[in-house]
């Protein structure tokens, strides 16, 4: 079976864990999360880098920092994963979704930016599949506001908006490391900010609320949310070919799209908008409306030729616990729907072979011709 992702991992990356090693660099404040760190602040541009144990962990932490109480009125997409709203949930957030952009698959931003109320505390704009949500609908309707702009870019590490690194536009910004990621430590997290108070709050957070003046005396509750040596030295080594990484992820798509082109039954995620080039951190498919199968018929006829491939994320407004918590449509959502019921990515990862990104191809041929 070829597997959905596998990682890549250099012979730089094995030496510089083994110099870790080496070093008992393995937890606490050490080396290797301050290299992480400033590494991550120069790429973005931002003053302050929290580096945490996984990307969930960073949208928790940052939610945990924003003090969001019952009630609180937040702006999120329904197409994503629930790691970006859990805790908001959890926290009795009152969650307004609101469907996806058909071009970008991202939210919607002009739906988002007509959503938001002075009410409005917090807005989540995720940016999907390495293409960068259009930001400036959202960015203009909070100026002057309280509202705090979080994105999640887990997906996009190395994508732009108009010249400015997806993570760092916002109020604050996070970044996941997990295995499938253009740079992974196997898991791992990030959340960037230019605000120092809010940057100082996570790092609060991230370890049991520690006093620093007596260590085991605590005025507040927080989590053991610390990143440790051994992945903070995988990220900083993968971040260091940062560009190449995401040259290598275009090169993959670029096969896909010629190898599938005048495929009868496929939409494609487009290179590029007029803000965003797209960095396909995955290589996602929707299936048209008169092809034979769904999302779930095509991905199964695609296993019994030996592809893996996951379906796109099921609609929060979907979801078994939207009946359960304060959750509201702003409108319909025609586009996150069919993207759900009819969208899936193949084998795309950085540590996949080439004989693979062919069989896959070739597969999706054959699929046509049964």
């Amino acid at each position: 079976m070829i597997p959905v992702n596998r990682p890549l991992i250099s012979e730089e990356d094995i030496s510089a864990v083994t110099e870790a090693l080496k070093n008992t660099w393995v937890s606490g404040d050490t080396p290797p999360i301050i290299t992480l760190e400033n590494t991550l602040k120069e790429i973005l541009g931002v003053s302050d880098v929290v580096a945490v144990s996984t990307g969930t962990t960073a949208i928790d932490l940052s939610v945990e920092a924003l003090d969001i109480q019952p009630g609180d009125e937040c702006i999120v997409p329904t197409f994503t994963i629930i790691s970006s709203i859990s805790n908001l949930l959890r926290h009795g957030a009152k969650l307004t979704v609101v469907d996806s952009d058909p071009v970008t698959w991202s939210i919607n931003a002009d739906l988002a930016a007509e959503a938001i109320t002075a009410k409005t505390k917090l807005v989540v704009p995720v940016h999907i599949y390495g293409l960068s949500v259009d930001m400036d609908p959202i960015l203009n309707k909070v100026v002057g506001t309280q509202t705090f702009v979080l994105e999640d870019a887990a997906e996009a590490l190395g994508v732009d908006y108009n010249g400015r690194h997806c993570g760092a536009i916002g109020d604050a910004g996070i970044f996941s490391f997990y295995a499938n990621k253009i740079v992974t430590g196997g898991e791992g997290g990030a959340v960037a900010t230019n605000d120092a108070a809010y940057a100082e709050r996570v790092r609060y957070l991230r370890n049991l609320c520690f006093n620093p003046k007596q260590r085991f005396v605590h005025e507040d509750l927080g989590w053991n949310a610390r990143l440790s040596g051994i992945p903070a030295t995988l990220i900083s080594s993968q971040l260091q070919r940062l560009d190449h990484l995401v040259e290598k992820k275009i090169a993959i798509a670029q096969r896909y799209l010629s190898g599938l082109a005048g495929h009868p039954w496929l939409d494609f995620h487009p290179a590029s908008t007029t803000f965003s080039k797209n960095t396909y951190w995955v290589f996602g498919v929707v299936l048209k409306e008169d092809a034979p199968f769904d999302a779930e018929g095509f991905q199964k006829e695609l296993r019994t030729l030996g592809v893996d491939t996951r379906r796109f994320f099921c609609p929060v407004h979907l979801q078994p616990l939207a009946k359960k918590y304060p959750i509201s449509k702003f409108g319909e959502m025609p586009v996150a729907e069919n993207l759900w019921n009819r969208g899936i990515y193949l084998p795309s990862g950085l540590g996949n072979t080439t004989e693979e990104f062919e069989a896959v191809i070739e597969a999706m041929w054959i699929v046509v011709k049964k």
